[in-house]
């Protein structure tokens, strides 16, 4: 996709237009962050990031089979 073009406004506001954030994939919301590259202008959605939430869930789970098992006498599961 290349060729799309947008005005900014009195207010220093640019709209992106629907075409562009449909085919990104960017919904109502959706939280950009912006830099400038080689004069090039670069906006990247942010991503939170789900691999600390996920080991987070994953080391209590441990834990909670740890304890578990330490409470049944170390027994290995059926």
């Amino acid at each position: 996709m290349s060729g799309i073009q947008a005005k900014v406004n009195s207010n220093g506001e640019l709209v992106i237009p629907e075409n562009v954030t449909s085919s990104l994939d960017w919904l109502p919301g959706a939280e950009v962050s912006f830099s400038i590259e080689d004069n090039r202008l670069v906006a990247t959605k942010y991503q939170e990031r789900a691999v600390p939430h996920f080991y987070a869930l994953a080391m209590r789970c441990l834990e909670r089979m740890k304890s578990q098992r330490e409470l049944n006498g170390n027994q290995e599961p059926n």
